[in-house]
């Protein structure tokens, strides 16, 4: 069984606060990737890694608003990303990044990424991909019962 690491409350909060802010234009995309909040939660390796990395171009700096803005489906990855983000739901996907990765890496690089696509077939079928970062679309459902950007004062 996978060993569930406590969510860092605290390193969720400042990533939640950093993408909320990149998404609607407020910071850059250099702001973002330096403010990226140390910590061992697993969650936040792999979201930066997995989705949120894949989100801008770092060969230029610029905000998300006019031309850059962020396409709907992006919008909603970004929304789904903080709901989960500031829910207290652990991490419960395997993981992906880390060295002990690098030797599946450089072996999907040698079979021209058939290893890689092959692996992710597998690696998304322990959950439910569509609602990433969420395990599961009762996760998903639960945490929009309460989401806490719309609660109000």
């Amino acid at each position: 069984m996978a060993v569930v690491i406590q969510a860092d409350r605290a390193a969720r909060d400042q990533f939640a606060g950093l993408l909320r802010h990149y998404a609607a234009g407020l910071i850059s995309n250099d702001a973002l990737e330096d403010g990226l909040p140390a910590s061992d939660d697993p969650a936040l390796h792999e979201i930066f890694a997995n989705g949120v990395w894949f989100l801008y171009d770092d060969l230029r700096e610029y905000k998300r608003i006019g031309r850059d803005r962020l396409e709907a489906d992006r919008r909603a990855f970004v929304a789904r990303t903080l709901l989960f983000l500031k829910s207290d739901q652990p991490y419960r996907w395997p993981p992906t990044t880390g060295f002990r990765f690098l030797p599946h890496r450089i072996m999907s690089i040698a079979t021209l990424g058939w290893l890689g696509r092959v692996w992710l077939r597998r690696h998304w079928r322990a959950g439910a991909a569509s609602v990433w970062p969420f395990f599961s679309a009762e996760e998903h459902a639960a945490a929009k019962q309460s989401p806490v950007y719309l609660r109000g004062s």
